[in-house]
């Protein structure tokens, strides 16, 4: 049988202890605090898989809590608040919560946001093993490299990026080797999406790089710094705190970013020209296959038409015969008849020049789309 996930929640107020404990025990082992102290002295005793903790707490409040459990410990944090304000939520990330849910709880979503934030911490244990297996050979093949040199590869590396992933994983590869945790966030033509070098990012980060996309084209705060373009946006998680490197690495991101941007750009006008040379190619087949239709019923009314008017001329030459008309009457009637049958024939000819007119454009074009 498997082991439930412990569950940390503390709450000052015992009804919202309750609360939360009901939709939760069915499926997860529930500790539940009533102050922020108690959850810093029992807490490595308690080892929770997620704690959810309230944001305003006598004595110690959330804000406070959090600090002090990033020095002793990584379980996610989700800050439980009556208050959403964006100014409440980028505190709440400062302080190194994983997410941020707005009182009153509802059940569903409090599930939802845990299993989800579960498989996130899953999947982050695998990568962090991946990781610890290939980021020794790896930072060893780059280890003369400079900072510099991590940008000018970067600058060649994207350019061989046939996707919107494939940019983001170039990026996020090339932050790796300045040893910092981001997230990028691209907003194009044809999609958007969210990349973090951990994986998936949290809900939290994504609602960060949303809020501040807007913000300018710098926006710091506390030990994190967004740089936005039009079409993307880089959080930095845990900018150095040396301030050679701090002001090295705000050198280099926006020049990464503008970059980037750039070539996102002629991602979306490439994506545009080919969803445009596939109509074109879908409509030069469907005309194709039209005027195969349209010539083939041509040339059945062609002969359809020559027969008629070979029908016809016979039978008013035959009927000519009992008019009681003069011969100067009948052969004038015969030219009429000849004349008009003759330019009727002609008609028909220039069809036949038409279709072969048509045959030839239609065969440029195929040249064209292929």
């Amino acid at each position: 049988m498997t082991e439930k996930k412990r569950i940390l929640v503390v709450d000052d107020e015992e009804l919202n202890l309750s609360l939360i404990t009901g939709i939760l025990e069915d499926d997860y082992e529930v500790i539940a605090l009533t102050s922020g102290e108690q959850c810093l002295e029992q807490f490595l005793s308690i080892d929770p898989d997620i704690v959810l903790l309230d944001v305003e707490m006598p004595v110690m409040d959330g804000l406070q809590v959090s600090r002090e459990l990033q020095i002793i410990a990584q379980s996610p944090i989700v800050f439980v608040s009556a208050k959403g304000s964006l100014e409440e939520r980028l505190a709440g990330y400062a302080a190194g919560g994983y997410d941020y849910i707005v009182k009153p709880v509802d059940g569903y979503e409090l599930l939802a946001k845990i299993k989800l934030i579960l498989e996130h911490q899953a999947e982050k244990k695998a990568l962090e093993q991946t990781a610890q297996e290939t980021t020794s050979a790896f930072m060893n093949a780059l280890s003369f490299s400079s900072e510099f040199g991590y940008v000018v590869d970067f600058a060649l590396e994207i350019y061989n990026a046939k996707s919107y992933s494939q940019v983001a994983e170039t990026m996020l590869r090339t932050l790796g080797l300045f040893n910092v945790d981001a997230a990028v966030h691209i907003r194009a033509d044809y999609g958007e999406a969210f990349y973090s070098n951990r994986g998936q990012c949290s809900p939290m980060e994504q609602e960060i790089l949303i809020l501040l996309k807007d913000r300018g084209r710098i926006y710091d705060f506390e030990q994190r710094s967004q740089i936005n373009e039009k079409r993307v946006s880089v959080l930095v998680n845990n900018m150095p705190q040396n301030p050679e490197e701090y002001g090295r690495l705000k050198d280099h991101l926006p020049f990464m970013l503008r970059l980037t941007d750039g070539y996102l750009k002629n991602l979306d006008i490439g994506f545009q020209l080919s969803k445009q040379e596939k109509l074109l190619r879908e409509t030069v087949q469907e005309v194709s296959e039209q005027f195969v239709v349209i010539e083939r019923e041509l040339k059945v009314n062609h002969s359809v038409f020559e027969a008629a008017m070979f029908d016809m001329t016979k039978d008013m030459e035959k009927s000519l015969q009992f008019l009681a008309l003069t011969e100067e009457q009948e052969e004038q009637l015969n030219e009429i008849i000849h004349s008009h049958t003759e330019r009727a024939f002609g008609a028909i000819d220039k069809t036949s020049m038409i279709t072969k007119a048509f045959n030839i454009i239609l065969t440029k074009l195929q040249k064209f789309v292929h």
